[in-house]
């Protein structure tokens, strides 16, 4: 297996939980990766052979790398292999972040350059029709929405329902995290005035709302330098917030499959009663 098969940030993360937890105790090096807020892989992919066995191809690499050196170059200083696998897929962190905000940038440009064909009327044939197509979509929801059944109301309320349930809940999950002891300094409310549009975005699912707060802390740590009083605030507060979610995230799992027994049940006493009657 290659070491390919693993991002940079996923390894970058085993090597910091290597060096967090030492070579040795690869449970908690594989429990660590499964419940990481910035990994998107099946929990399953980050077992204790499959870590294991990655970490020690990227130090089998890295030495075949300084193998390759040029002889005659000043030594390095000596320090223990993950200290310098860790240094070097930060450095290809680093190097894949100035790539991705690259292309943001040019995807932005080629934005505001269509923006400038609109204005000055090159848009004007395929706004109309875009329009149209929007027109003929909108009225083919209101021809659903007219011959709608009474089964997909009910489905419909049921829906709103579990979503204003979910966003009392979130809720209480964010006051939780926000009265954390170093919530105040991570956390003040954002001023309209700075970000205008920012209180008429909603926040639809646990996946949104645990993306902003990790990217709220991440964001902290990447800004202020290891180490000090601040950069350590902030990965407490990263670790508690980490956490929460996830326990939030466990039991809301499990209500949904309780809720789906339950209506499982419902239906099969219901065809029970029915075979009876007959």
């Amino acid at each position: 297996m290659s070491t390919t098969d693993w991002t940079i940030l996923e390894k970058l993360l085993l090597a910091q939980a290597v060096y967090k937890f030492g070579e040795d105790n690869w449970f908690q090096i594989a429990r660590n990766l499964k419940h990481h807020a910035m990994l998107e892989r099946q929990p399953e992919f980050f077992n204790q052979k499959n870590c294991s066995l990655q970490y020690y191809l990227l130090v089998e690499d890295l030495e075949a790398e300084r193998r390759q050196a040029k002889t005659g170059s000043v030594p390095a200083p000596d320090m223990p292999s993950v200290v310098k696998l860790a240094r070097q897929l930060y450095m290809q962190r680093i190097d894949e972040l100035k790539q991705a905000i690259k292309e943001d940038e040019a995807q932005f440009m080629l934005l505001v350059s269509e923006i400038d064909d609109i204005r000055s009327g090159l848009w004007d044939e395929r706004l109309a029709r875009l329009l149209q197509e929007q027109a003929s979509v909108t009225a083919q929801v209101k021809v659903e929405q007219v011959t709608s059944t009474p089964t997909t109301d009910r489905k419909r309320g049921k829906d709103e329902q579990r979503q204003k349930s979910w966003q009392k809940n979130i809720g209480l999950l964010w006051r939780e995290i926000a009265n954390h002891k170093n919530g105040a300094m991570f956390m003040n409310p954002i001023k309209e005035a700075t970000a205008p549009l920012y209180y008429d975005i909603l926040i639809k699912t646990t996946l949104e709302f645990e993306r902003d707060i990790v990217l709220m802390l991440t964001n902290s740590l990447m800004y202020n330098k290891e180490g000090t009083e601040v950069y350590q605030m902030a990965q407490e507060m990263l670790e508690d917030a980490t956490e929460q979610i996830t326990i939030f995230k466990m039991a809301d799992t499990n209500h949904a499959s309780a809720t789906a027994q339950t209506r499982k049940a419902s239906i099969v006493a219901k065809e029970t009663r029915k075979s009876t009657v007959e």
